[in-house]
């Protein structure tokens, strides 16, 4: 019986994301309060060179926030896994930090977990990229697959709900050589694929003079 009265946790990769994340923790937390879903935020410092930690540090004051610093810089797939390690939780939500994920979403995928799916992945929608981007991006999911046991997703990313179940399968797998979106489709489960519009990554306009 699924737990009615779910906890989620929100695992959010993060390298050198110091000015976003002073806007995305409390947008997150905002829209997660209105769903009045029990919830953390577990922020993965992937070994960030700006002022990342002291901005956690003080948001730490305001928000159900847990830190994990990692001692270097190891790279996206690695700071997912990280996470997914150190969570104990009914429900995850994989984000990240720079508002590409749209927020606006995770009601969307909190339903149909309700509904009975056990992962939740959001597709890329890619109509607006030149013909040349899609037919790439066609041509290398098409290899993908080919040398693959598995079918993954085209255009799905790190951005997904995931059940319990689902974390623990992969946390028990004994792959080292990380590719996640390959890790999830390996496990299986009752999954769905979400269709959402990428928003350009955001950061302060002073950031973008540097």
């Amino acid at each position: 019986m699924r737990n009615l009265d779910p906890f989620l946790c929100c695992v959010v990769p993060a390298h050198n994301e110091a000015e976003n994340l002073k806007e995305f923790i409390p947008a997150l937390s905002q829209s997660l309060k209105q769903q009045n879903i029990r919830f953390e935020i577990l922020v993965v410092d992937d070994g960030s060179k700006d002022n990342t930690i002291e901005v956690l540090q003080e948001l730490l004051k305001d928000y159900p926030l847990r830190v994990l610093e990692l001692s270097r810089n190891f790279g996206k797939e690695a700071a997912l896994y990280a996470g997914l390690d150190h969570v104990d939780a009914d429900l995850v939500l994989l984000i990240d930090a720079d508002f590409q994920h749209p927020i606006n979403v995770i009601p969307i995928m909190l339903n149909l977990w309700k509904e009975g799916y056990e992962m939740i992945y959001g597709i890329r929608n890619r109509e607006t990229e030149s013909w040349i981007k899609k037919s790439c991006t066609k041509i290398f999911y098409k290899i993908l697959n080919a040398s693959s046991t598995v079918d993954i997703p085209e255009n799905a990313g790190d951005f997904r709900l995931l059940d319990a179940k689902v974390v623990h399968a992969i946390r028990n797998l004994p792959e080292r050589n990380l590719y996640m979106k390959g890790l999830y489709a390996w496990v299986g489960f009752k999954s769905i694929g979400i269709l959402f519009n990428e928003k350009e990554r955001w950061i302060r306009k002073f950031e973008q003079l540097l």
